[in-house]
């Protein structure tokens, strides 16, 4: 999405099996390379606390481009409320908003 038309935040939540995220990027390139850092950082510090190794995320992660306005706002949406539709207590997830946005 082109940020100068309006200015976005990234918001993710981090759920006892997964994660949903919401971030901007300049192309579908970008995200592809910023996702597999992710993964790729992420794994390694997991592993290293539980002290193993070897895969951990699934291989078919669900990732998609925000066409518009409102796209945007009913994913922010969805995944602010994704928590209570799993029936999760404070303390068993992590929200984490962008303080720009």
């Amino acid at each position: 999405m082109n940020k100068t038309n309006q200015q976005y935040q990234s918001d993710w939540f981090s759920m006892p099996n997964h994660v949903h995220l919401l971030a901007s990027f300049a192309d579908p390139d970008s995200m592809s390379k910023q996702c597999f850092s992710w993964l790729h950082f992420t794994a390694k510090k997991i592993n290293a606390a539980l002290e193993r190794r070897g895969k951990l995320w699934q291989s078919d992660a669900f990732d998609h481009l925000v066409r518009s306005g409102e796209q945007y706002e009913y994913l922010r949406r969805y995944i602010e409320e994704n928590p209570e539709k799993a029936n999760l207590c404070e303390g068993q997830f992590l929200h984490w908003v962008s303080p720009d946005g």
